[in-house]
């Protein structure tokens, strides 16, 4: 009797338990039909897929289809064109020189000055110098016919000379070029006469000038000018500068060469001989380039001048595709074509190329945006390749492979 009595509360725990389960089952059951039936319109549409058409469906379906039927698909992009691997570019032949020649820079009128007891006359007296930079080794000359005392002269407020003069000729002064400017101011004095009050010094002055060495340097400098591509830039990867110099190497000073402001060369060039110096492409530009020789001595004829490039070595693209067997069969039997699209920007410029498909060879000229060609005669079962030799610059948006009922 125990045993049955227990048996029957076991039953019933059993039963009671698995009344709760589904009771929780339908109240989840429950909260989601009613989440579902408060979401809004759209959303619950598409939660049920009650919003997908049957053109939808359909599309979707074509859509698939379409991708199967596209073999290959590829953005080329830029594709340079190189029709030679060097360039050279000629400078006209040209004549350096820097000459300098001994000029008067300016004379001066004769004047006087004296010092006495109770009379003293100074001179101030001024001259230009137009060309101050290239203008060296300045002497102050004149000629004295009186001449008693020390003589004191200054220049910009810095004594040049200060001494009594023997002779009526003496020797020019030399003045230091720190202490010149283009507009100069020399003033002249005497000493008085000390215990001989009675008496006077005395200087008076003639054929007075100031003289010294000019550079000419209107011939010192070339500066001529170079194109290079935009084709050319974007793919050098050397350079190198030539020239000629007919030139005596004992009467010619340094030999500068500049391109686009950067210097390449800077010293005493092997005088009648073939010069070759190496520099770097980033000194080159797209477009124009100026390239200047100057020379700070003597005289330089300067012949043959080439800017030598060299262009790296282009990889033209090769794209690969895949044509299985079920697929092949159907080109055989014209159930399907492979048509080959290219598409360009349209900037209306002649497109020519090259098409190596499977080591065969279709030329392209066109000025189209978008050119197709069928190749059911160049592809073959399994793997196929496309490679675009370009004979022009070229602009490919898409290049794509598919098969067209």
């Amino acid at each position: 009797m125990n045993l049955t009595i227990k048996s029957k509360k076991a039953n019933g725990t059993t039963i009671t338990s698995a009344g709760g389960a589904m009771g929780l089952v339908s109240l989840i059951v429950g909260l989601i039909i009613l989440y579902i039936i408060f979401l809004p319109p759209d959303e619950r549409a598409e939660l049920l897929g009650e919003n997908k058409t049957i053109e939808e469906e359909e599309e979707e379906d074509v859509g698939e289809e379409d991708e199967e039927n596209i073999l290959l698909l590829e953005y080329p992009g830029r594709i340079d064109y190189l029709k030679e691997k060097e360039y050279e570019h000629d400078i006209s032949p040209f004549y350096l020189s820097k000459t300098t020649n001994a000029e008067e820079l300016d004379t001066i009128n004769p004047f006087i000055i004296r010092h006495g007891l109770f009379d003293e006359v100074k001179k101030d007296v001024t001259f230009k110098i137009s060309d101050l930079k290239n203008t060296d080794n300045v002497l102050l000359s004149f000629s004295a016919k009186k001449h008693s005392g020390i003589l004191t002269i200054k220049l910009n407020e810095f004594n040049i000379f200060e001494n009594e003069i023997t002779t009526s000729n003496p020797k020019p002064i030399k003045i230091k070029k720190n202490y010149l400017k283009e507009d100069n101011i020399l003033e002249f004095s005497v000493s008085g006469t000390g215990i001989k009050f009675w008496s006077t010094n005395i200087y008076s002055f003639d054929d007075m000038k100031i003289v010294g060495d000019v550079a000419d340097i209107s011939r010192q400098e070339s500066k001529n000018i170079f194109f290079i591509s935009e084709n050319e830039k974007l793919n050098l990867e050397r350079a190198k500068l030539r020239f000629f110099p007919n030139c005596k190497p004992d009467d010619v000073g340094k030999l500068e060469v500049l391109i686009n402001y950067q210097e390449v060369f800077s010293g005493v060039p092997d005088c009648g001989g073939i010069n070759v110096y190496s520099f770097s492409t980033n000194v080159l530009h797209r477009g124009d380039n100026n390239i200047v020789f100057k020379t700070d001595k003597g005289s330089y004829l300067i012949e043959q001048i080439k800017v030598q490039t060299n262009l790296r070595e282009l990889t033209y693209p090769t794209y690969y595709f895949e044509i299985n067997e079920t697929a092949f069969e159907k080109i055989e039997n014209d159930a399907y074509d492979v048509k080959l699209v290219l598409e360009f920007v349209d900037d209306k410029k002649d497109k020519i190329m090259n098409l190596n498909i499977n080591n065969r060879m279709i030329y392209v000229d066109t000025d189209e945006a978008n050119y197709y060609k069928n190749i059911d005669d160049y592809v073959r079962e399994g793997n196929n390749f496309i490679k675009i030799e370009p004979l022009s610059m070229l602009d490919i948006v898409e290049l794509r492979v598919e098969l067209e009922e």
